[in-house]
């Protein structure tokens, strides 16, 4: 019988150690040691397995599905528990796996979220708690501070938001609302001079102590993510008594910290602008935005739920709606994403614009990249029908990066149908409109789509200027996700040519890249190239 069976815990106690499965760190005596991400899940399998002995095979397949690695990662991974905890903690079986071995005590975590089917129930008896406590902490004594933002957008020209960002949202709270806001600059001297609070080594317990050092009722942690024009900002609130989640959608960063801003002041502000808008219940937002995190992980099939409760409550969070059909997609449910996603086309007085001119992107893209088994011509037909929609809508609402995004797939339409005349001025508007942009690495998929349409004619000469072009653009811009797509579509075009060991070795390159950067669709991408499966995914 497994010593942790039944346990809904994520800390336990073993040898003096104390474990922390859901933030990553091992600790004693005061010493905290950071769980690299994947053994933290040799980890967590051996823990949760510890009656039995799990087999190499299934580790590596478990852990790993997403990348075709040796088993040499996963000795490393064993290694690296065995240096933290003892070579006794863990027994190899040479022929079969390992087996945690090493006594291991559970410890009660009450309170706190730890699978997301039970936690339905648990997010909105904390919200109620969380209402119930700040309903009584008005006016000054009620407190907001902001930690720096943490920049999740691999590249080299969003390296000012961390600082700057933190700054733009305490300044801008302060002035329009009547909320106390400590002030950035005392947040970054705690940080600074207390190395107990270091923000590369904060942990639930250091943020639980900085907020108190602060005398902050709520401390305020972001993560801004996305792509110029589209981005999402993360936030998790801090209380005393548990924390809040939600995700915010702009199409400027300063967008994205003003809505953040607008939802606070709603929450607690007694006096605000008179624009401020009654926001999504917090119960919906709340499983929204850990769906999104589970979304990210490509945990698809657990973020559903996370989706569907959010929809329960908030119908026309269409968002949620859009998150929902892309991790149906995403699990090869094309069939049931179109559908869902008809049902927001349905809605042509929804209240959100630029979800409807996704809902309708969206089902043209399936219909391209995913043939639905009827015939190829209507399929591409109808793509077009559903994309033109989405241009029209993109038009009305001057939304220029829709717009760009709508002339590249009818240019890949008109590719695939072999007009590759109209191709190319359909894919040129679209490269034209990304060049207006202030972010040029928005180019990258015009460029590659270029270099497609005219490998197809045999120009290959003419595809490779595009294509070092395109690389060019993801290399001066340090963009991971680009870097990737244009070695992956250089990798295509050379086994068109029936070059097959250059193909190959770009692919490695864009593998080295894809594991670097440590983002899961990158790495599932290229993982697809080497299966010969469809690398296209909906993110």
């Amino acid at each position: 019988m497994s010593l942790i069976a039944g346990k809904r815990t994520h800390k336990y106690k073993c040898l003096g150690f104390y474990i922390d499965l859901k933030q990553g760190v091992i600790s004693k005596n005061g010493k905290n040691q950071a769980v690299r991400a994947k053994t933290l899940q040799v980890l967590i399998m051996l823990i949760q397995h510890a009656d039995e002995v799990v087999s190499k095979k299934r580790l590596l397949d478990i852990i790993w599905h997403d990348v075709v690695v040796q088993e040499q990662v996963l000795t490393q991974s064993i290694k690296e528990l065995r240096d933290v905890l003892g070579s006794q903690v863990i027994k190899t079986f040479p022929k079969d796996g390992y087996q945690w071995v090493a006594p291991i005590t559970a410890i009660n975590t009450r309170n706190r979220i730890a699978v997301f089917i039970g936690a339905i129930i648990g997010i909105g008896l904390l919200l109620t708690l969380i209402i119930s406590v700040n309903s009584k902490q008005q006016g000054n004594a009620f407190s907001i501070a902001f930690l720096p933002v943490e920049n999740d957008i691999s590249d080299n020209i969003h390296q000012w938001v961390p600082l700057r960002g933190m700054e733009y949202l305490s300044r801008q709270l302060k002035a329009n609302t009547d909320l106390t806001v400590i002030g950035h600059d005392q947040v970054l001297y705690v940080l600074e001079h207390r190395s107990e609070y270091g923000m590369q080594s904060l942990d639930a317990n250091k943020l639980a102590f900085l907020r108190q050092k602060l005398e902050a009722t709520v401390l305020v942690y972001t993560r801004l993510t996305g792509y110029p024009q589209d981005f999402q900002l993360h936030y998790t609130l801090f209380f005393e008594y548990g924390i809040e989640k939600g995700v915010e959608f702009a199409k400027s960063i300063e967008q994205s910290f003003e809505q953040l801003n607008v939802t606070l002041a709603h929450k607690y502000a007694s006096q605000r602008h008179a624009n401020v808008q009654n926001w999504d219940s917090d119960f919906s937002n709340e499983a929204f935005a850990r769906g999104v995190e589970l979304y990210l992980k490509q945990a698809y099939q657990q973020a559903v739920p996370l989706f569907l409760a959010a929809l329960q409550t908030e119908p026309n969070l269409l968002a949620a709606r859009r998150y929902l059909a892309a991790s149906y997609a995403n699990q090869g449910l094309h069939s049931k994403a179109i559908t869902l996603l008809m049902t927001t086309v349905e809605q042509s007085g929804a209240f959100d614009n630029r979800e409807l001119i996704r809902a309708h992107l969206m089902i043209g893209y399936l219909l391209i990249n995913w043939p639905q088994g009827k015939a190829r011509i209507m399929e591409l037909s109808d793509a077009q029908f559903y994309i033109e929609k989405a241009q029209t809508l993109a038009q009305t609402q001057q939304d220029e990066l829709f717009i760009a995004y709508t002339y590249e797939e009818l240019g890949k339409i008109k590719r695939l149908q072999g007009d590759f005349q109209q191709a190319t001025k359909l894919v040129t508007k679209a490269l034209e409109y990304h060049q207006s942009f202030y972010s040029q690495y928005g180019q990258t998929a015009a460029l590659i789509e270029l270099a497609r349409i005219a490998a197809q004619q045999q120009q290959f000469g003419v595809a490779g200027a595009y294509l070092e072009q395109a690389q060019k653009i993801a290399d001066d811009h340090a963009a991971p996700a680009n870097q990737v797509w244009v070695l992956l579509a250089k990798a295509d075009i050379a086994k068109q040519q029936n070059k097959l060991t250059e193909a190959e070795q770009l692919a490695l390159s864009a593998q080295q890249v894809a594991r670097y950067s440590d983002k899961p669709h990158l790495i599932t991408r290229v993982a697809a190239w080497f299966n010969d499966q469809s690398p296209y995914t909906v993110n």
